[in-house]
């Protein structure tokens, strides 16, 4: 048999939908004497489905729901008094997600999806800075609890929220990289992730920003192996990001991450 190199799989997230009142009860059932409401159902479904992923992550956007309830000052999204975090049902999340997955990492909307807005500080930069920071320090309450990390999903790019948040621990996922503006997010981020259909852009982008990863979302082993002609194959992850219904997603991706020799 040929020699095949394996290429490591990354989560950024896989989206759960509502469950049915059966089965959430027959959830609830194992969970007597512990903490969980619907949120939780959902973090460990989308965990659950990432079997063979080298890089999990909990959550979606679904999980914007439970960073929304941890910001203190709000009222329907709208800042209006001072701003604060409650960190608790954060931490207790990342407590159940690293009993189950140590090495997984949680995914969620980035700042800017939140919709928040303010009625308090009448200073947008300022605004936009304070929620960015309550970000990183929400992120670091779950580090501390032993989180990999964080995929922020996002829909552009925004100075601020890549100039307090972008890091090592910290990673943006564009939504629609056709759309994104990728060169101001390398200005902040050294891991590039596109489209495996958009593999033609990789190149010059790398040529003119210091890319530490090129990640190809769904890619199939020809397109690996098209990256490999430019890309030391060591630097190549496979991305995902599942939006309704996963039962086979995952598996799929697993099973197309090689490049054959």
């Amino acid at each position: 048999m040929a020699r095949r190199i394996t290429i490591p799989v990354r989560s950024f997230g896989s989206e759960v939908g509502e469950p049915t009142v059966p089965e959430l009860a027959e959830w609830l059932k194992g969970k007597k004497g512990e903490e969980a409401d619907l949120t939780t159902y959902r973090l460990e479904r989308s965990l659950d489905v990432q079997e063979g992923v080298t890089m999990p992550a909990a959550g979606g956007l679904f999980y914007g729901e439970r960073w929304r309830e941890a910001f203190l000052g709000m009222a329907d999204a709208v800042l209006v008094s001072e701003p604060g975090i409650d960190p608790s049902a954060v931490a207790e999340d990342a407590r159940a997600v690293r009993a189950r997955r140590k090495e997984a990492w949680f995914s969620l909307p980035a700042p800017h999806m939140l919709g928040f807005r303010d009625g308090y500080l009448g200073d947008e930069e300022e605004f936009f800075e304070t929620i960015a920071t309550a970000y990183a320090r929400l992120a670091r309450e779950m580090r501390d609890m032993g989180v990999q990390g964080h995929i922020l999903i996002a829909d552009a790019a925004e100075t601020i929220e890549l100039e307090v948040l972008a890091g090592r621990k910290i990673l943006f996922f564009p939504r629609n990289p056709e759309t994104f503006d990728l060169e101001l997010l390398l200005e902040y981020q050294s891991d590039l992730i596109l489209p495996a259909k958009e593999i033609g852009r990789a190149e010059d982008l790398m040529e003119r920003f210091r890319v530490r990863r090129l990640v190809l979302l769904d890619p199939e082993a020809e397109d690996l192996a098209a990256a490999a002609a430019f890309a030391d194959p060591e630097m190549l992850d496979v991305g995902g990001y599942c939006k309704d219904g996963c039962p086979d997603y995952w598996k799929g991706l697993v099973d197309r991450a090689f490049i054959p020799r």
